[in-house]
């Protein structure tokens, strides 16, 4: 729906036609909302400018009457564009510095996993942090062992666990940590009621500390060899 606004710039004062958003932010219900107000730009109002304002509207459905604000630019008069806006603050996520080397496909994973649980969709987040082990483990693995690359792919976690970690038993005892709880994520019924999330977490950050440290030992052992 077309709204026209009288916007205070810093020269002029301009009647600007403006798009009004067709869904409430808070609720996700369609609706046409209620014009509450808009600011003034601190901006000139010549095109060049692109002087940027805001409006103010409320959500018209009884139970939600919720206040938002629409950002807009005075790009081409009379008309305005919306800025699209996502409230969702960054996440910032910790891992150890090189570790997307050996597993790039882990720190997507994981990412996205943090971001779930920052949503609360901890149901989700722990099957995410499962997977991302998975790739992580497999591919120390495959990384270790490149004539294994296809076997290591196709077969269970935790045979890769008992079969190519036994020359590296505290990252063995990680992964394998990381496997049951990380099965407890993905199973109707929990083996291990005294670990959680946050155990599946400090394991999967332990083991992927120790695999970046490897990386960069054999980066090391490389450029000693070389010299």
């Amino acid at each position: 729906m077309k709204l026209d606004v009288s916007i205070k710039f810093r020269d002029i004062l301009k009647t600007i036609t403006i798009d009004t958003p067709s869904k409430c932010p808070h609720c996700g219900r369609t609706m046409s909302p209620q014009h509450v107000g808009q600011s003034w730009s601190s901006e000139n109002a010549g095109l060049d400018d692109q002087g940027r304002f805001s409006v103010i509207f409320r959500c018209t459905y009884e139970d939600c009457q919720k206040y938002f604000v629409i950002e807009y630019i005075h790009d081409d008069y009379p008309l305005s564009t919306m800025i699209n806006y996502s409230y969702r603050p960054p996440i910032k996520v910790k891992l150890p510095e090189n570790i997307e080397k050996v597993s790039p496909v882990f720190v997507e994973i994981y990412s996205q996993a943090t971001v779930a649980e920052s949503e609360s969709l901890d149901q989700i987040a722990g099957v995410g942090y499962r997977k991302a082990a998975e790739f992580l483990i497999k591919d120390y693995a495959i990384s270790k062992n490149t004539e294994d690359e296809e076997k290591i792919k196709s077969i269970m976690l935790g045979q890769v666990i008992a079969d190519y970690l036994n020359d590296f038993p505290k990252i063995q005892a990680l992964a394998k940590s990381v496997a049951w709880i990380g099965n407890d994520e993905t199973h109707y019924v929990r083996r291990h009621d005294d670990k959680d999330i946050q155990d599946l977490k400090k394991f999967i950050l332990s083991a992927a500390q120790f695999i970046a440290a490897d990386y960069d030992a054999d980066e090391a052992l490389s450029f000693t060899a070389s010299n």
